[in-house]
């Protein structure tokens, strides 16, 4: 009983610590210098980002969005995958499209990351609401 209390408690402490490493912020001095890019007009933004997410679905027409919101941001950093912070312009909301059957999945988180109008990061949250981003 006392040593599957221990290894719950280990594998607590190193499951922290390694996804405590696998993101970390930007440092006050990458913020001073930050390049977010062009400035983007929230229609701008709203339809680069919502035409890249259709795009990446089964049904691109069938792509529903709700919750939009476009701003200046960062996106930490993700050694594990070797990305560094980036900057740029944020659009976030949630999305809802047909799945192979025709069906419509639910909404589902999504965040996009865009400098000078070109997606550079990415992320729709799959069924489990889960979200691996991609891009560089």
């Amino acid at each position: 009983m006392r040593s599957s209390k221990f290894i719950e408690v280990g594998t607590l402490v190193i499951t922290s610590l390694l996804l405590a490493a696998c993101a970390s912020g930007p440092t006050a001095m990458q913020i001073k210098n930050a390049d977010y890019g062009r400035d983007m007009t929230p229609e701008e933004c709203v339809k680069i980002a919502e035409e890249f997410v259709s795009n990446a679905m089964k049904d691109p027409s069938s792509a529903q969005f709700k919750n939009s919101q476009c701003y200046k941001g960062y996106w930490n950093s993700v050694p594990l995958f070797g990305m560094p912070v980036a900057f740029g312009w944020i659009q976030a909301g949630e999305v809802n499209g047909k799945n192979s059957f025709g069906g419509y999945v639910g909404f589902r988180p999504y965040q996009i990351l865009m400098k000078n109008g070109e997606v550079v990061r990415y992320c729709i949250a799959d069924k489990d609401g889960l979200c691996i981003t991609s891009g560089n």
